[in-house]
């Protein structure tokens, strides 16, 4: 029998103001309208104001489900696009996983999968890839003009995309209240209410828990049970910084990702910053040597700061009346830039399911939730581990103990079926169907890598012709493709039909076609 709470939910309190609460809040107010909604918050905890990536989900997510128009988004906000991650892993000089069908889409001229083709060459797979190789954005229409591809994601500079949000809400009624949590009312529904050190106490059916790592809610309140990654992702801390743009530095289209001594580097353009930072294990480098290490490679850095981290996630992130979100509710590091992702998945399909229990608390529906969110949270770890397995970049200690010792989990049968047969992975489709990251994720980072497997495939003289020919004409796309510059000024033009009153105006679904509704949005 399900079970109901008595009251229907009349009031929603999101705590925590950064990019996961204003998310939450503006899909709520959105989507619900008929809920009072209150977003607690306090300015005098900031936001980190790091650059930051995303996956095409979040586009979607933007322009689908929330229905922002994608030109005042882009003129506001001013995100750059990410076909992709560039790695500098592994023993190619570097590797492409693009948004895009580079390994799962078999040309008509090709008789076998296309990873089979790519082991030494894996640069011209799919025109995405070809796309990031010649640092263009996207292909051209005849006339010369951008041709819009859906299959993108953002850069974002979070402290801009968090106060577009912030409006959002103000242009929806959302009431703000700028304050701290001093204390957390706790009752048999769950949390009862917030003593705020203004004096005021708010109490509401239901709490989403955004207060970041701080995890108010969810973990200082309720004791829910933070759940380690430390079997696969070693990783603790990250050192960040950033430079103002010059003519010297490419805007590139991608997130680059690059092995270091203890970690990884990565690179995120913006329009007049580029963005840095430094992903590494503490049990191998100091601050200061880490510091180090990241100033040498980026000369232009000014006082860089460490960020403290665990990788992991509570073992339910909706328990009784509160829905934990963002960094409340787990982390990983941004290798994959799942972070937002991770949001806008959860947001949307809590806001669904209220949306259909007609605004009630359903204990099945909370147990299917929390399913799901572990579900992800554990793809989202095994996958970053592929990543530490197999990059044999570099002998150092740390990365000799990630090839020993790494714990792959779900993801262990995924690579024995490819050590095998190699990079063709139809008979899996059943599998991989729901999978986050789909067949494409997995292969990327494994043929990237170039993990040996059994399979002998002889490649004869003629395929590697007709292969030659299809990546000939796919680099001369590419090529004659539209800079990052051109790109963006494509998407950040006047939009004649766009609301004069300053609201975003319904996204134009006839102009950009996202094929992904709302509900379990598609990642890659």
């Amino acid at each position: 029998m399900i079970s109901t709470t008595d009251n229907k939910i009349d009031h929603i309190v999101v705590l925590g103001g950064g990019s996961a609460g204003f998310l939450a809040a503006s899909a709520i107010a959105a989507k619900l309208p008929e809920v009072k909604l209150t977003v607690v918050r306090s300015k005098k905890l900031g936001v980190i104001g790091v650059g930051e990536g995303t996956i095409p989900s979040v586009v979607t997510f933007l322009h689908r489900f929330l229905g922002l128009d994608i030109h005042e988004f882009n003129r506001q906000v001013r995100p750059s696009i990410k076909l992709g991650i560039r790695y500098h892993w592994g023993k190619r000089p570097f590797f492409n996983y693009a948004f895009s069908p580079q390994l799962t889409n078999r040309p008509k001229q090709l008789e076998l999968p296309k990873g089979y083709y790519c082991k030494e060459d894996f640069e011209y797979a799919d025109l995405s890839a070809a796309l990031m190789n010649f640092g263009n954005a996207c292909v051209r229409n005849r006339d010369g003009s951008p041709q819009f591809n859906s299959g993108f994601a953002y850069h974002l500079e979070n402290k801009t995309f968090v106060d577009f949000f912030e409006r959002l809400c103000d242009s929806l009624k959302v009431t703000k209240v700028d304050a701290i949590v001093d204390d957390v009312e706790v009752g048999p529904q769950g949390v009862s209410s917030l003593k705020l050190d203004n004096g005021q106490s708010i109490e509401a059916d239901l709490f989403i828990d955004c207060s970041g790592f701080r995890a108010e809610l969810i973990g200082k309140a309720l004791k829910e049970p933070f759940i380690g990654f430390d079997e696969a992702l070693f990783c603790d801390r990250a050192v960040v910084g950033g430079w103002e743009r010059t003519n010297d530095d490419h805007y590139a289209p991608y997130t680059l990702a690059e092995t270091m001594n203890a970690g990884w580097a990565w690179r995120i353009e913006h329009d007049e910053l580029v963005n840095r930072g430094y992903v590494f294990c503490s049990a191998f480098l100091s601050d200061d040597e880490a510091i180090e290490e990241f100033c040498k490679k980026n000369p232009k850095i000014k006082q860089p700061k460490v960020i403290k981290f665990t990788a992991g996630v509570h073992q339910r992130t909706w328990v009784k009346n509160v829905v934990a979100i963002g960094n409340a509710a787990g982390f990983v590091e941004p290798i994959e830039a799942t972070a937002i992702g991770v949001v806008c998945d959860a947001v949307s399909r809590l806001v669904r399911g209220l949306s259909v229990s007609n605004l009630r608390l359903l204990d099945l529906q909370r147990d299917i939730y929390n399913r799901i969110q572990t579900r992800h949270w554990d793809k989202i770890r095994d996958f970053i581990a592929m990543h530490y397995r197999f990059n044999d970049r570099l002998d150092t200690s740390f990365w000799q103990m990630c090839r020993n010792d790494v714990e792959l989990g779900n993801a262990q049968e995924l690579v024995d079926y490819y050590k095998h047969v190699g990079p063709d992975f139809g008979f899996l489709s059943a599998i991989l169907k729901d999978d986050i990251f789909t067949a494409e994720g997995y292969l990327a980072m494994l043929v990237g890598q170039n993990v040996p497997y059994e399979r002998d495939v002889q490649i004869t003289t003629e395929m590697r012709r007709k292969w030659q020919q299809f990546k000939n004409r796919i680099a001369i796309t590419a090529e004659q493709g539209c800079s990052m510059d051109e790109y963006i000024a494509f998407l950040r033009q006047q939009d004649e039909s766009e609301s004069k009153d300053g609201k975003p105006t319904e996204f134009a679904l006839s102009q950009f076609d996202f094929d992904t509704d709302a509900g379990e949005l598609n990642w890659h």
